[in-house]
């Protein structure tokens, strides 16, 4: 393949990303308003983050396979269709019923963009450049990602909160577009499996009972629920306890998002100074440090937001590292089967990610500590999943 193939691939893969990305962020600094509008509490309001995995979960599974056997394209854009029915139905929601079925809709046409985009990079590249175009991925949809809570909050402070959900509509009508008239089949015809369900069930049984595949998924969709839990749950907390304007609140989220763009930056070079297995221990260190750091500011100083933000950004540097490196080493657990690999990966991430978003929105009490005991917790089992799969990645070496 082309560079020029490439370089479009990758750009239709980062807008429907974006598109896929931005609906679990952009929208936060409105949840005070949304408060309001729908007369619920703070614990239903993060329900709209939960069950947007929830439908990302329920379809993640499916959309694997079906792209292994009937190619990428087709699978893609009913995720895209489904997608935009979402936005759509959330951007005119009369009641919060209304609001949810509108989320649970985008998500199940999310699950497919991750999914499929994953196993689009890797049928179009080879395995050293699609980690490579992965990497490329975690630093351009960050700094995006980074930018969206700024955007939402000025939107919703000057337009009202459905402003945000009209601009992910936009973002997924584009994505659609690009699909329809400029995506080519990434996964060639002799290479498309037949669609036999007693073969897909036995391609499911293979890679749930890979232990390295659940190492690593554990590990890193822990970290990634660490993270949206964090974002999720000081956003109304900040604004409605800690005294934090709606119109501030957002730059909270953006250091978040800027930390992680700069962890992405400074991989690649960090990689070619000290190599895979450094980087490795360092990010794991800077996830201890920042999990540790983040309690230690919860007792002292429970309701300062700068600090308590502060201290939590080590963690969010080297969840980066762990991502950026674990990931795409899931990928090529089983290279035979990769559809079904990314689909499970990614629905597993994201129903760890809803639990925990769940389990924290339940404990809501007005304070950071239902938050901080989460954090503890999953750091206690990203440990040994990552321990146990370094040692076994060393015997076989």
């Amino acid at each position: 393949m082309g560079r020029r193939e490439e370089l479009k691939y990758l750009f239709i893969i980062t807008v429907i990303f974006i598109a896929a990305c931005i609906e679990t962020d952009i929208y936060l600094p409105a949840f005070p308003d949304m408060m309001k509008a729908f007369s619920v509490s703070e614990g239903t309001i993060q329900g709209l983050l939960t069950w947007n995995f929830v439908g990302i979960c329920l379809s993640g599974p499916f959309y694997g396979p079906i792209s292994d056997s009937f190619g990428r394209k087709k699978p893609l854009m009913a995720a895209l269709v489904l997608f935009l029915l979402g936005s759509i139905l959330t951007l005119f929601a009369v009641d919060f019923s209304q609001m949810i079925l509108g989320r649970v809709l985008q998500g199940l046409g999310s699950g497919g963009c991750f999914t499929l985009g994953t196993a689009i990079i890797f049928d179009a590249f080879k395995k050293e450049k699609a980690v490579q175009a992965l990497n490329s991925l975690n630093m351009a949809i960050p700094i995006i990602m980074s930018l969206a809570p700024m955007v939402g909050g000025f939107l919703n402070y000057t337009y009202g909160f459905r402003s945000n959900f009209l601009l992910i509509a936009v973002f997924v009508l584009v994505s659609l577009f690009l699909c329809l008239f400029f995506f080519k089949e990434s996964l060639l015809p002799e290479k498309q499996l037949p669609f036999q369900l007693a073969s897909i069930v036995k391609d499911f049984k293979k890679v749930l009972l890979h232990s390295a595949f659940w190492q690593i998924t554990l590990a890193t969709s822990l970290i990634f629920a660490g993270y949206i839990a964090f974002l999720s749950y000081t956003g109304p907390l900040f604004v409605s306890e800690f005294g934090v304007s709606k119109g501030f609140s957002p730059f909270f989220q953006v250091i978040i998002l800027c930390t992680w763009t700069i962890g992405g930056l400074c991989l690649k070079r960090a990689l070619n100074a000290l190599g895979s297995q450094r980087i490795k221990k360092t990010g794991l260190i800077l996830c201890i440090i920042g999990t540790f750091t983040f309690l230690f500011t919860s007792i002292i100083t429970p309701q300062n937001p700068y600090l308590l933000v502060g201290s939590f950004l080590p963690y969010i540097f080297g969840a980066n590292w762990i991502f950026g490196l674990y990931f795409p080493e899931a990928m090529e657990l089983l290279p035979e089967i990769k559809g079904v690999v990314a689909s499970l990966v990614t629905s597993i991430r994201l129903l760890i990610a809803a639990l925990t978003v769940g389990l924290v929105s339940t404990f809501y009490n007005a304070t950071i500590y239902p938050l901080t005991i989460v954090v503890l917790v999953t750091l206690a089992v990203i440990l040994p999943c990552l321990i146990f799969y370094e040692r076994k990645v060393l015997l076989t070496d």
